[in-house]
């Protein structure tokens, strides 16, 4: 079972925690701010045991403390149809209240459902060419290749 903090702390003159965690069997969440934004950083499996995020993401979405929400999936190795709807479901709820919320760090299976989703020109902030450099092509391609960030469009979830 995860754990649940609400968001507190301090931010913006705003309180919030500097770090919230939580676990369950196979899946890992914490929480941080970052140059003005909430950061859930996701690892493991991101399926129905993690029933307990989704009330996390959505108060981050209709009240939390910033404006911006990142979802840091670069050590997120599953996800499934439930996952997907948590993280819709956040996103919509954070639109209808003028706020973002965006995802970085696709890799692996994970990336592979967005994509088949169609959910990455909404939700997906690809790095810049400049944060590319040194990378070889295979490793660019792996991280979308270039871009900014993507977030409307006609690709918009139902």
């Amino acid at each position: 079972m995860l754990t649940q903090p609400t968001l507190g702390g301090e931010m913006a003159g705003v309180p919030m925690a500097d770090c919230d965690v939580g676990e369950a069997a196979s899946f890992r969440w914490s929480r941080r701010c970052r140059d003005g934004a909430v950061v859930v950083s996701l690892a493991g499996e991101l399926d129905l045991a993690a029933v307990e995020l989704e009330p996390l993401l959505l108060q981050a979405a209709e009240s939390g403390p910033a404006a911006t929400i990142v979802l840091d999936m670069s050590d997120l190795d599953f996800i499934d149809a439930y996952g997907v709807g948590i993280i819709v479901n956040a996103w919509k709820v954070a639109k209808a209240r003028g706020r973002v919320l965006r995802v970085e760090g696709l890799r692996g299976l994970p990336a592979r459902v967005f994509r088949l989703a169609e959910l990455e020109p909404v939700l997906v902030r690809r790095p810049r060419g400049d944060d590319l450099k040194g990378t070889s092509g295979d490793q660019r391609r792996a991280a979308g290749g270039g871009g900014g960030i993507a977030l409307g469009g006609a690709h918009e979830p139902r």
